[in-house]
């Protein structure tokens, strides 16, 4: 069962390409701009939950990256332990053999042991130094093992499309957060944004943070994950030209505004999630603009 579910199961094989997508420097200044704003909550509220998508979108780095700092920080405090073990047993044969048999060896017989020790002790140095410097953990050789493990390819699988659906509803909150700040009582399951964002800061500002066809198709993915079980449906068919059948291949060739398509299911890619923050993150700021 397992090997007919990961066959129709794509992800990104590229470590890079699960790296923070979250901008921190973006993030301080939108905060900055409403720090005395009704809009310090919506933004405040956007931001921890952009975060937090953020924070399980690099978690397969995140993993890798922290084993191998864990493995060679272990190899390097053992070859420290061998270097600091090492030197302490030369200096301490050095002594033993300088006093049982400083009867036996005259004073430049006594000088040349210590200089031959000084030598092995030097050498011993320099070739701990030399493997120190050789301890590497096998990133890429590891990483290449988990995504062809099947459990870390149904992690990745959830986690992005959670992360997806994540990025837009925060952003959906948001844009009903802001409707607040001018009708206190609002509720989108009583009017819908889409009619209430426009009433109150105009057509040309919801045209562009609502019903742009980048939002619009954002939209329209996250409803297939949520509600569709990621199926392709009619509604998504004139954004048709946006997502590849990659059916029955292994390796397609990945878009970042581009979808992919197994067996008529969305497949999220790290890749879309980006795109999807950088499009919403211009939405945001362009309302921090003109309305904070």
């Amino acid at each position: 069962m397992d090997k007919d579910i990961i066959d129709h199961v794509l992800i990104d094989p590229n470590i890079a390409s699960y790296e923070k997508f979250f901008d921190h420097d973006w993030s301080k200044r939108m905060f900055e701009a409403v720090e005395k704003s009704p809009l310090r909550s919506a933004v405040e509220d956007l931001m921890v939950a952009w975060r937090s998508a953020n924070g399980a979108h690099i978690l397969p780095s995140l993993m890798v990256q922290s084993l191998k700092r864990f493995a060679e920080g272990e190899g390097n405090g053992n070859l420290r332990y061998s270097e600091n073990y090492s030197g302490e047993v030369i200096k301490g044969i050095v002594g033993k053999l300088d006093s049982r048999m400083q009867y036996s060896l005259n004073l430049a017989q006594r000088r040349a042991l210590k200089r031959v020790v000084a030598k092995i002790e030097e050498e011993a140095y320099r070739d701990l130094m030399t493997a120190q410097s050789r301890v590497e953990f096998p990133l890429a050789g590891y990483w290449n093992f988990l995504v062809h493990a099947p459990e870390f390819q149904f992690s990745i699988l959830g986690t992005q499309r959670i992360n997806y659906g994540a990025l837009f509803f925060a952003y959906e909150d948001f844009l009903a957060s802001v409707i607040t700040t001018k009708e206190p009582t609002y509720s989108s399951k009583k009017k819908p944004i889409k009619e209430a964002f426009p009433a109150h800061f105009g057509g040309a500002l919801a045209d562009f943070c609502w019903n742009h066809d980048e939002v619009t198709l954002a939209r329209l993915v996250r409803n297939a994950l949520a509600h569709n079980g990621g199926r392709f449906g009619g509604d998504l068919d004139r954004y048709k030209d946006r997502f590849e059948d990659a059916t029955g291949t292994t390796n397609p060739k990945l878009q970042d505004d581009f979808f992919i398509l197994v067996d008529g299911k969305i497949q999220i890619t790290p890749g879309n999630t980006r795109h999807l923050f950088g499009v919403l993150k211009e939405r945001v700021t362009k309302i921090v603009e003109e309305v904070a």
